[in-house]
């Protein structure tokens, strides 16, 4: 636990959904608004993968997750490989199409939790569908609320 998957339609073309997705640049924590800037570190960078430290600070506590990610034009899929709350191995996945004028996303989520604040995290997570996850994206993507 957390599973959960969800589908958002956003108004950018999928190149630009995937880019903004797979932007390890300084500018990231910029583009993704729940990243703390102190926390994200790139270790390595190709062109189609990333190894990077990223997380939030949350109040009296650093949520922070190493990641390896991988890429194609129309998906993005990311592999923990060790983290504060959540166990190594688990994943997320991002698939992007074409919809209309703009894309669709799909994401699918699943993690282990390690510590009693990720079964804490992980439940409003699985609860919600991704709610705050998914509220993320929609900042990301200029969609309201």
């Amino acid at each position: 636990m957390p599973r959960f998957s969800f589908r958002l339609d956003v108004r950018d073309p999928p190149e630009q959904v995937i880019g903004a997705m797979v932007d390890f640049s300084e500018r990231r924590p910029e583009i993704w608004p729940n990243l703390t800037a102190r926390l994200f570190r790139v270790h390595s960078l190709s062109s189609r993968g990333a190894d990077v430290t990223e997380g939030t600070a949350l109040p009296r506590v650093d949520v922070w997750e190493r990641v390896t990610y991988e890429w194609t034009d129309s998906v993005v899929r990311g592999v923990l490989t060790d983290g504060r709350i959540f166990r190594p191995g688990g994943t997320f996945e991002l698939r992007v199409e074409s919809h209309g004028d703009g894309s669709r996303i799909i994401q699918d989520y699943d993690r282990q939790s390690r510590t009693l604040l990720g079964r804490c995290l992980g439940a409003i997570f699985q609860l919600s569908g991704g709610a705050p996850i998914k509220r993320t994206f929609r900042q990301v993507y200029g969609l309201p609320g």
